[in-house]
């Protein structure tokens, strides 16, 4: 007699606990802010109710996008945040551009009980290092970035070595595999910031981004968030300046289009203003202004601004600048405004996206192409003489 679904549990359980899992006690996932209340809004909390989250530990998380779209600042704010619940965040500086100073306006501890710096040489290296660090079971560890990731044989080697083609996929590929069990058993959000590189295609008509996150496939299956920051317009306000001693206008936050390409926490393809304040990092006052037009929650005409509730007016000001001020000094009004925004689909990034989302779940990770030998050269006959 075969046994049934219950006994071949019971007899499991005894013999192979580790394997086993145990669905009557649900898990909670544990979430880390980023910061910024539109990028939590974005991502959710697991309910489906779009109830803001955060990034989840225990899971691994690519912040992708142009140069100078806020991907080392939601980094910075995420360490600070994961500080503020008593945790240890570490951040791998691949890169090693590191500034402590706009790390303090963030307000991140750089103290090393609770901060930790690293600088690794190569792939390897930092590789190691991020193993190590997990046995101390750190809430955040940030790779900045995917790009800076050279492998120790590409340092060593030349430029025209073809064994270079690929390396850096291939070992990513393999370190993902070795460490996404660890990161679960130590409950760490594992962040890696990724630039882009354009998608050179055989035609206009074929389909697809136009653009793609560096480092294979590899990283895309392994993430469980998957976050697009595209830069979109400069804020500046009118100033005197202290040089020429005239009215100028002067930058002072950027706004960033995020979207959310992957997420396996909540709904996917959302996407959500957000603004980064110069030296400062994320506004969230200008980012749910900014939402709030966009819903038209609050009424544009002209520079004024204007939200009414029934009969009754919330305010009536002249430009971004004076209602950030009005909504700093009134939470009652600002938390009135928040309560009262929702988010829009991307439908072109779901259409992007999605598509090539499912095409690689069905086709898994591109197989490695085996090298062929060379073939022998046979000598050339030799000429006679007549």
């Amino acid at each position: 007699m075969p046994l049934s679904a219950a006994e071949f549990y019971k007899s499991l359980s005894k013999t192979d606990k580790q394997a086993v899992v145990d669905l009557s006690i649900s898990k909670k996932i544990d979430f880390i802010s980023t910061g910024s209340w539109v990028i939590n809004k974005l991502i959710g909390d697991g309910t489906l109710t779009k109830t803001p989250g955060g990034l989840p530990r225990g899971h691994i998380v690519e912040v992708f996008g142009d140069e100078s779209s806020g991907k080392s600042t939601l980094a910075l704010s995420v360490c600070r945040q994961a500080q503020l619940l008593g945790g240890i965040a570490v951040y791998i500086d691949y890169e090693k551009v590191f500034h402590d100073v706009y790390a303090k306006n963030l307000g991140i501890d750089l103290n090393p009980d609770k901060f930790i710096l690293m600088q690794p040489d190569h792939f390897e290296h930092g590789a190691n290092l991020i193993e190590q660090a997990l046995e101390m079971k750190p809430y955040i560890i940030v790779c900045d970035s995917v790009s800076a990731m050279i492998p120790q044989g590409m340092l060593e080697g030349t430029l025209e070595d073809s064994g270079a083609i690929g390396q850096q996929a291939k070992l990513l590929s393999q370190f993902l595999n070795r460490i996404t069990k660890k990161l679960l058993a130590a409950n760490t959000c594992l962040l890696f910031t990724n630039q882009i590189r354009a998608v050179i295609k055989k035609s206009k008509y074929e389909l697809g981004p136009d653009e793609e996150s560096s480092g294979g496939y590899a990283l895309k299956f392994y993430t469980s968030v998957r976050i697009k920051l595209q830069t979109s317009s400069v804020e500046k306000i009118a100033s005197v300046s202290s040089i020429t001693g005239k009215v100028d206008k002067d930058p002072v936050n950027v706004m960033i289009r995020t979207t959310m390409v992957k997420n396996k926490i909540d709904k996917p393809y959302f996407t959500g203003p957000v603004y980064i304040r110069f030296g400062e990092g994320f506004d969230n006052v200008y980012s749910i202004i900014e939402l709030a037009i966009n819903n038209e929650t609050i009424k544009k005409s002209g520079a004024f601004l204007r939200m009414d509730i029934g009969d009754e007016t919330l305010f009536n000001v002249q430009g971004k600048e004076q209602l950030r001020t009005l909504l700093l000094e009134n939470k009652d009004i600002f938390q009135k405004l928040q309560n009262s925004l929702t988010f829009q689909e991307d439908k072109e990034a779901e259409k992007i996206y999605k598509e090539e989302n499912e095409k690689a779940e069905k086709a898994g990770p591109p197989p490695v192409a085996e090298e062929k030998p060379a073939a022998e050269e046979k000598p050339a006959p030799k000429k006679t003489k007549k």
